[in-house]
């Protein structure tokens, strides 16, 4: 056996008899051999094996042939996602590429990671995210993964493909692959580039000038007259007018973003090794500063795989890959993060005072100085992960093999945060105390994974494909915090020692957890024409009490390729035409640990005395969430597969949902976690591929995905139709309503503000200006009846189009995405319009559209007493739907007859915009981030924005 000497294929051979044969071979195509017959040099052609091809496709627990696959299956290759999309987080390279797969960049934040959806939301309490599974290691995460290291990745999708997972395969399956190791001489491979990040179109603000004088407007308006018989004023003439020369003002907005943050990532990869053991070793590195100071993120990974073949019926590998990332920023939050603050604090007073303490405003309201997040919060963390995994392969008899794999994972996460004197914490709590607090978490998990798989093909009209497999998994979690305030705490120390406080808070939890399941897959193929897949797995999970711990959960998907029945067999155009249904129930067991138990805790009293008391309370009758769905889909491919199109229809109903319901009075709690609702997700999902252009120098392929879900809730078992989201703003925007979408938003119906000939007709102490909202349930005044529901902020339809042209060495990566059939509660717009409580006046350029007596055409609401925007209502409802132009990248790749001569295989640099083009009726910075949580999809808290990346990048090989 001899293998390829150079990516060309060419080779040579010393002392070949002239009357050998020679067997080539190479993976994905036909194995061809060809006499020597005394010749000194042959061109070879290989020509593709589809059939080859398709047997790498993974569906959990194994492999099985495209053509035999009965359910709802995505995959992608890694290279050709970071060819047109690079990243050092491969998640977001991922947006739009798979249909049914919402990818959603909700921050950005260095080190944050993508949100990620398969068909929509089952559970409200539970975690929605994907199930991982990492070259079969279940857990983990595509951000802690080097990007260059991605094989391929597959998304399981419907429950005939997902229930092999059980009870964690609810919310769909990521199947990673990672880079094998190849024997030869030693490779080495290098991709890295920079990257200049600059923010999106920053709000508009009040000139210093105008808002003094709004400011001015507002002091008159509510307090006309003063002991002095004048108008309140905020501020002088002469203040104003060194404010329109530029002097003693302040650009907060501008000040809280870099104008060019800088991104820089290098992964290097070394692999080779004989035929009986190859190895492969990466690692890679990611220094990220945010757009918005004081953030940044370092990221480490790195991965040593090995394989051996001891004998050819034994095969031994080990797999061993960390993680570390550590990050620091400030505070950008649902509630007075530093972009709201910077929008509402007044651009008339500068941070510090001659004697360098804080300039915190008072003019309607407390309210710290936005700097102080910058430059006041010491906040940071790191986070450690390490596994290893190896595993033995044992060929028992032709077609059977046993592989027993044995994984552990050690992590630590550690965060600190330190809040000065005069940051948001203390200002607000009117003290001059500093605080840090200091939380750390160390996890022990272990995985034992047992597969026999029995593979054979009888009469060349019968195949099967059997999997059994027997899984354990344990893990044990310690939790550690410590709070200190007062003494020596500063933001130069930081949280690296509490016990410097006054007074210091300490607390300590440790979760053990464990899991046993037994699973059975089989897949029988009839004439190539006629599949049938079954699987059955049975779970038992010690986060459900004892009585509700075991369930089974099985699956049927029935599949029949009419391309291979006689009567089509002749069509010449048409390449592949298959027909799929399926059925599964999968569970969701990702509660937290002792849900079913009352829990204590350790508290003291002022006196320091110690005494236990209930944290919560128990539901013991706690069961599974569990969900069937129902999958019917289409497989068709024409001219030779130059088309393709594939269609999935779905529903997909989760049952026994957990949700927080009103507790009994009596236990002295006002809420305890139950199995309260249904909730019902239906959709269907296309992808169109396509390859229009075909030549020798000119080729151009284009993939289209498009998905569509509806989430909602169906059944809840309540005394109320609806149930509000729990947390501290949130239920006061949204609600789960029966028979009403996820995601559903409430409050009063906007009717503008009350013009001054409307007072007669206003409830008694109405004034003009102030706001009006609709009379809903027809009961004289406006009460809380009165509100209904005002938007929505699930999408309902998204879309991605990715083009990839090639002319001779150029290549050129263009795509596009949309999400489409969504509101947005533009919250940052509405506390801009608060000006009592603990919202102050800010420079906010919608004053100047505000009503006043001489400008009653209005909705913006005027300078009256006691007005306060934070009442959630449809004035502040807008439209998200959105286009983004993702990403451009053109590449040039060097020609190997120069390269070779430098003993380079590969050479190629490219350059590339990232979200160059935002298309939206929004208001706000940057919609995308809204979608941050399926709950509460839809809301503008002021989250952390994206921004627009400038790449210049470099992959060779040698």
């Amino acid at each position: 056996m001899y293998r390829a000497y150079d990516i060309d294929g060419n080779f040579k051979l010393d002392n070949v008899p002239s009357n050998a044969t020679l067997v080539i071979s190479y993976i994905g195509f036909k194995t061809q051999e060809v006499n020597v017959a005394g010749k000194k040099s042959f061109t070879i052609q290989l020509v593709d094996d589809t059939q080859a091809l398709e047997e790498v496709v993974v569906v959990g627990y194994g492999v099985q042939r495209k053509s035999d696959l009965t359910g709802a299956v995505a995959s992608v290759k890694g290279s050709e996602v970071l060819k047109n999309a690079p990243a050092a987080d491969i998640t977001s390279s991922l947006q739009g590429r798979l249909a049914g797969v919402s990818i959603v960049s909700s921050s950005g934040q260095p080190g944050s990671s993508s949100t990620i959806r398969v068909r929509g939301m089952n559970s409200v309490q539970a975690d929605s995210g994907p199930l991982v599974v990492i070259d079969g290691f279940i857990g983990g995460s595509l951000s802690s993964l080097n990007p260059s290291d991605i094989a391929s990745i597959e998304v399981l999708k419907d429950a005939s493909a997902t229930a092999i997972y059980g009870s964690r395969g609810a919310n769909g399956v990521i199947l990673v692959t990672t880079r094998n190791p190849e024997a030869g001489k030693v490779r080495v491979e290098y991709s890295g580039y920079v990257n200049f990040k600059t923010p999106y179109s920053l709000p508009d603000v009040m000139a210093p000038g105008d808002f003094a004088r709004v400011a001015n407007e507002y002091g008159a308006a509510l307090y006309p007259a003063t002991d002095t018989g004048e108008p309140y004023r905020f501020y002088s003439d002469e203040q104003i007018a060194a404010f329109d020369r530029g002097e003693n003002v302040y650009d907060y907005v501008g000040n809280v973003f870099r104008d060019v943050a800088i991104e820089n990532n290098h992964e290097l990869s070394i692999s080779g090794g004989s035929e009986k053991t190859k190895f492969l070793f990466s690692g890679s590195y990611n220094n990220n500063q945010g757009t918005a100071k004081s953030s940044s993120a370092d990221t480490y990974n790195y991965r040593l795989k090995v394989d051996t073949e001891i004998k050819s019926w034994l095969k031994f590998g080990a797999n061993l890959w960390g993680n570390y990332s550590k990050s620091q920023g400030p505070r950008f939050s649902q509630y007075r993060g530093v972009l709201i603050e910077s929008l509402i604090f007044p651009n008339t007073i500068l941070p510090k005072d001659e004697d360098g303490n804080y300039n915190n405003a008072n003019l309607t309201g407390p309210q710290y100085n936005p700097m102080g997040h910058i430059w006041e919060i010491d906040t940071d963390g790191y986070k450690y992960t390490s596994r290893i995994q190896g595993y033995v392969d044992v060929t028992l008899l032709k077609g059977l093999t046993f592989r027993m794999t044995q994984g552990f994972t050690f992590g630590d996460n550690v965060s600190r945060s330190t809040y000065g004197r005069d940051s948001y914490t203390t200002v607000m709590a009117n003290g001059d105390k500093t605080s840090a607090t200091a939380t750390s978490t160390h996890n022990y998990s272990w995985t034992n994974q047992n597969i026999l798989s029995y593979v054979k093909e009888f009469n060349r009209n019968h195949r099967i494909n059997a999997t059994a497999v027997f899984e354990q998994m344990y893990s044990d979690d310690f939790i550690h915090k410590t709070e200190a305030k007062g003494g020596l705490v500063s933001t130069i120390i930081g949280a690296n020692n509490t016990a410097l406080g006054d007074v210091m808070y300490a607390s300590g939890e440790r979760t053990k957890t464990a899991m046993m399941s037994w699973m059975g897959r089989v897949n029988y193929v009839l004439m190539d024409r006629y599949m049938l897949t079954a699987s059955w797995r049975y779970d038992g999970s010690s986060r459900l009490d004892k009585d509700n711990r075991w369930e089974q959960f099985p699956s049927v998907a029935l599949a029949w390729n009419a391309k291979q029945e006689r009567f089509l067999r002749d069509v010449n155009f048409l390449s592949q035409l298959k027909l799929r249904v399926g059925y599964g129930e999968t569970g969701n067991q990702a509660v937290e640990p002792y849900s079913a138990y009352t829990e204590l805790e350790a508290t003291r009293d002022a006196q320091n005395h110690l005494a236990l008391s209930t944290k919560r309370i128990g539901t013991p009758n706690l069961r599974w969430e569990r969900t069937q769905q129902w999958n019917g889909g289409i497989d068709f491919g024409a001219f030779n597969n130059r088309l393709t199109v594939s269609l999935d229809v779905y529903h997909k109903l989760s049952k026994d949902v957990l949700l927080e319901v009103d507790a009994p009075h009596y236990t002295g709690f006002s809420s305890r976690l139950e199995n309260a609702a249904h909730i019902l997700n239906k959709g269907f999902e296309i992808t169109i591929g396509a390859d229009p252009i075909v030549s020798k120098d000119f080729n151009w392929n284009t993939n289209i995905t498009l998905s569509h879900n509806e989430g909602t809730i169906e059944e809840l078992y309540s005394d109320k139709s609806y149930m509000v989201i729990s947390g501290n703003y949130e239920n006061k925007y949204f609600r789960n309503v029966k028979g009403k979408k996820l995601a559903t938003m409430w409050g009063y119906v906007s009717d503008g503000v009350w013009k001054s000939w409307e007072l007669a007709d206003a409830p008694a102490g109405t004034e003009a200006g102030s706001y009006k909202f609709k009379d809903i349930d027809g009961v004289e005044g406006i009460t809380e009846d009165d509100q209904t529901a005002i938007g929505n902020g699930q999408p309902s339809f998204q879309w991605g189009w990715n083009n990839t042209l090639t002319y001779k060495n150029f290549d050129l990566g263009i795509f596009i995405m949309g999400v489409h059939g969504f509101d947005i509660y533009n919250y940052t717009r509405e506390a801009r319009f608060a000006t009592n409580g603990l919202i102050n006046l800010g420079p906010n350029p919608e004053w100047a559209n505000r009503w006043t007596p001489e400008n009653e055409n209005t909705d913006i609401v005027g300078f009256v007493k006691g007005i306060n925007a934070l009442t959630p209502s449809s004035q502040f409802v807008e439209k998200g739907d959105f286009v983004k132009v993702k990403s451009i990248t053109l590449g040039y790749s060097l020609s190997n007859a120069n390269l070779s001569k430098a003993g380079i295989s590969k050479l190629r640099i490219y350059a590339s915009i990232q979200n160059p083009f935002l298309f939206t009726g929004y208001s706000g910075i940057d919609p995308e981030v809204t979608l941050k949580s399926p709950l509460t999809s839809g809301i503008d808290w002021g989250y952390y924005p994206n921004g627009r990346n400038y790449l210049i990048g470099l992959n060779f090989a040698f």
